[in-house]
């Protein structure tokens, strides 16, 4: 049975914690808006925009946002063990040494130290096995390729000729 009466419900906040090492100010703001296809038209008539998601984003990197970091030990500890793999992969460690020095490290100066005895091998697999930099970004570089050929279809331009600008199949073109 339907009731026609609305049911209130908290607020809902998103929130993202960023830990990257590109350079990311103190708190930035994400837009779902900001993905949408068609943005010259929303942003000539925000009025369209049936879906908005702001989504805050935090700095959570070793030396920043002191004071939510002060309030979260875990997030502190954790900001500081990401720091430490970095500091290792600067001294030109491997990645598997880097976090295998920053594990011990960490444990051995009692930063997440419980965490890290328990689950130690599964943070470094995790860490060094589930995200590959590299990877990443073969697949940002695909989509972006995908992109281009989408828009030059829709331009008109020849398979071929977009097959020469990208690099993609005549196949993978066609499917788009």
């Amino acid at each position: 049975m339907f009731n026609e009466k609305l049911i209130k419900i908290p607020k809902p906040e998103f929130f993202v914690l960023y830990n990257g090492e590109r350079d990311y100010p103190e708190k930035g703001e994400l837009k779902l808006s900001d993905a949408f296809m068609d943005i010259e038209e929303l942003s000539s008539d925000k009025s369209r925009t049936s879906l908005e998601l702001v989504v805050q984003v935090y700095n959570v990197n070793h030396g920043h946002n002191t004071e939510i970091l002060q309030k979260c030990e875990t997030l502190k500890n954790y900001s500081f063990f990401i720091n430490k793999i970095r500091e290792y992969l600067k001294a030109e460690l491997t990645l598997d040494k880097s976090i295998e020095y920053a594990v011990k490290y960490c444990i051995d100066n009692n930063i997440l130290k419980e965490f890290l005895k328990e689950h130690g091998s599964q943070v470094t697999s995790l860490l060094f096995y589930e995200y590959d930099y590299d990877t990443h970004m073969a697949v940002v570089r695909e989509e972006e390729k995908e992109q281009i050929a989408r828009n030059s279809l829709a331009e008109g331009l020849p398979v071929e000729v977009i097959h020469k600008i990208t690099g993609l199949s005549t196949e993978t073109i066609q499917s788009l």
